[in-house]
């Protein structure tokens, strides 16, 4: 069972200079200990019982998450991952690179392999947030007990509530990372205290955040700069405050400092293998290289406006702001050429914002200096270096081609979890100045966690990354039952021609190859990085294209219907004939396609683009926007203007129409030689 009633910080030596004045014992705080215990199971809640449901429900990895089932079940094998993902920064700069390093895939490989299937690796996703959780309330106790474990529970049970329910397994690194991020800079905190020997644990986990994701690389730093200067400080303090106890101290420290060095030189050894040793230039190379390409950033003054936007602009550290904050947006305001975000702050209010905050935590660090309360003054130092981090990550991370990437902002929430924390942890310390009151506010704290746990077990789906496709699973699995037809066929070249931006369909299809041992080969260069030189096409392969829609519906010569899952049954197909028909005459009645203000607003910016280029389909051509899926696009995001019963005939359509054309999924066989046909 995890100690709370143990010193203010177990393993390191602990001085009178470190205590703050007032501060109570730890004996007599039985409630207070077991408050924070319960803080603990409770914020572990809706980790394990997403997960549960998950893999009850028969979960399977949709889009990017596949890769990681992939290559987790690649560790050790013959195409053993010495590097992370692909990263779509590759297009901004021009050249293919993957993210540093496979330390991820390590840890999804114990789970995926014992497990398998698609529950692998959501247990694996599982189990690292669960470690992470638990490790924070650790780190929070050293620094001051059950009320600072109780309150940082506070912080992470919140942050997992932001997430939703149905990221607490994802796999996906943005968003995998994100309790563990939290977990580094509470470490980071830590240290710089001078909890020396937490320094391996931050040097592995630093080392894992990096390699998984670059664009915590500054951020990383920044922290790591501190943890060394904040350390070196604190064993000089304590040299100073107690010389008697320094021998034993620096052993300590030189031994932890070893080890660290040790864990550092393990993670990284892999990466540097590929460096040496790989095809061609190797990634260090060309991630060197990337750096300082021409792809146009974000720069200071937008950076600003997004780090202020969720920092310190409401709603902040809650669901809503994950959900909407940086997703591309019709209606919002037009940021750069063709980027529109929901609202930011204008640059005015984000500079003063951040300024206030900066202010704010200045001023504690001053406060709690003179106060003699380390661990709240290590606190806001620590956050105040990761937002500074987190400001020049900002504006130094690429515009890709689809404009702003959500994703490369996540890093952005466990910033703000952590800047609440350490503006909490003050006010909470001060106010627990007796043992009555150290328990009054362990146990609020404590009743925070549980209702903050209790909002996060139903299942929400934020719909961010391969989370927003989770709609085809079902799809998914029936694809992988009919699979077994492939058996025997390989290898086969996974050839990525004709198919759309970020469909979910490949990478499960390559991980069910993979499962049932069939082999599979790419020829894409960005494949080849994603899944490892030693899938590099050779001349003894025969194609296997992925079709949906139409193009599933579709045999071109020369080539053969292998694996066919159809997304409507015959009924649907009926009703789906019949109210196409309804939809045309009604569209035609009316003489003109009525859109309401914010279709006209989206045909004078151009987002209907087979209206804008064709405009006699609004009026005389009606059937042209159902040929071309440009009217279920204006059904979808609701640029109609309908009564209601004809707005539910329309919506019907369309997702009946969207059910055909993304639910319908095709397998064809082709020799090598054969050209793709996208129907």
């Amino acid at each position: 069972m995890l100690r709370l009633d143990a010193p203010e910080a177990p393993g390191e030596l602990v001085t009178a200079a470190d205590r703050r004045p007032g501060a109570p014992a730890r004996a007599g705080q039985g409630v207070a200990v077991w408050a924070a215990r319960a803080s603990v199971l409770l914020a572990l809640l809706p980790i394990l019982v997403a997960t549960v449901r998950a893999v009850a429900s028969g979960w399977l990895p949709v889009g990017d998450n596949a890769y990681f089932a992939i290559r987790a079940r690649d560790v050790f094998t013959e195409h053993h991952p010495l590097l992370g993902t692909w990263t779509s920064a590759s297009i901004s700069a021009g050249t293919n690179f993957n993210n540093p390093g496979p330390l991820l895939f390590d840890l999804l490989a114990g789970p995926a392999k014992l497990v398998g299937g698609g529950a692998g690796v959501a247990i694996g996703a599982a189990l690292v947030n669960t470690a992470a959780v638990i490790v924070i309330a650790i780190v929070a106790l050293r620094r001051g007990g059950p009320v600072l474990c109780a309150l940082a529970m506070v912080v992470a049970a919140a942050l997992s509530w932001t997430m939703g329910s149905e990221l607490l397994f994802d796999p996906w690194q943005p968003h995998s990372l994100l309790l563990t991020s939290l977990l580094l800079v509470a470490l980071v905190w830590s240290v710089a205290s001078g909890d020396v020997v937490l320094a391996p644990l931050t040097a592995g986990l630093a080392s894992l955040v990096v390699q998984t994701h670059l664009s915590y690389a500054v951020i990383v730093a920044s922290l790591g700069a501190w943890a060394l200067v904040g350390l070196s400080a604190s064993l000089r303090r304590l040299r100073r405050t107690d010389p008697g106890a320094w021998p034993r101290l620096r052993r300590r420290s030189v031994r932890s400092l070893g080890v660290a060095a040790v864990v550092l030189v393990a993670c990284w050894a892999q990466p540097i293998v590929e460096q040496v040793a790989g095809e061609g230039a190797g990634n260090i190379t060309r991630l060197a290289e990337s750096a300082g390409g021409s792809a146009e950033t974000v720069g200071i003054e937008l950076g600003t406006r997004i780090v202020a936007g969720v920092v310190t602009s409401p709603p902040g550290l809650v669901r809503p702001s994950f959900e909407r904050a940086l997703q591309p947006s019709d209606t919002g305001a037009e940021v750069r050429p063709g980027v529109r975000l929901p609202a930011l702050p204008s640059t005015a209010v984000a500079a003063a914002s951040l300024a206030l905050l900066a202010a704010l935590l200045v001023g504690l660090v001053v406060l709690t200096k003179r106060l003699g309360d380390r661990a709240a003054m290590t606190a806001a130092v620590t956050a105040a270096v990761a937002l500074v981090g987190g400001l020049a990550t900002a504006a130094s991370l690429p515009i890709g081609f689809s404009g702003i990437a959500p994703h490369q902002f996540r890093w952005l929430w466990p910033l703000t979890a952590f800047t609440a924390l350490a503006l909490l942890v003050p006010v909470v310390r001060s106010a627990a100045t007796t043992t009555r009151r150290t328990t009054v506010v362990t146990v609020v704290a404590a009743g925070f966690v549980l209702v903050l746990s209790a909002v996060n077990l139903p299942a929400h789906n934020v719909g961010a990354g391969p989370s927003d496709d989770a709609w085809a699973i079902p799809v998914v699995r029936e694809l992988g039952e009919r699979m077994e037809a492939l058996e025997g066929e390989g290898p086969l070249l996974i050839d990525m021609r004709g198919i759309r931006f970020a469909e979910p369909y490949s990478g499960p299809v390559m991980a069910e190859l993979q499962r049932r041992e069939i082999p599979f080969v790419v020829d894409d260069e960005g494949m080849v990085r994603q899944l490892g030189p030693s899938r590099r096409a050779g001349p003894d392969a025969q194609r296997l294209f992925i079709r949906e829609g139409e193009a599933a519906r579709t045999m071109a010569p020369g080539q053969r219907r292998a694996v066919f899952v159809e997304g409507l049954d015959d009924a649907e197909q009926a009703e789906l004939d019949q109210l196409s028909d309804a939809v045309v005459a009604h569209l035609e009645e009316l003489g003109a396609v009525p859109l309401n203000a914010r279709g006209r607003a989206a045909l004078e910016r151009g987002d209907l683009t087979v209206a804008a280029s064709r405009p006699e389909v609004l009026t005389s051509e009606p059937s042209a926007l159902l040929a071309t899926r440009e009217l279920g696009f204006m059904v979808e995001r609701d640029l109609l203007d309908l009564s209601a019963v004809e707005e539910e005939r329309f919506d019907r359509y369309a997702a009946l129409q969207r059910a055909s054309d993304y639910e319908t999924v095709a397998l064809f066989l082709a020799p090598l030689d054969a050209d793709p046909v996208v129907g």
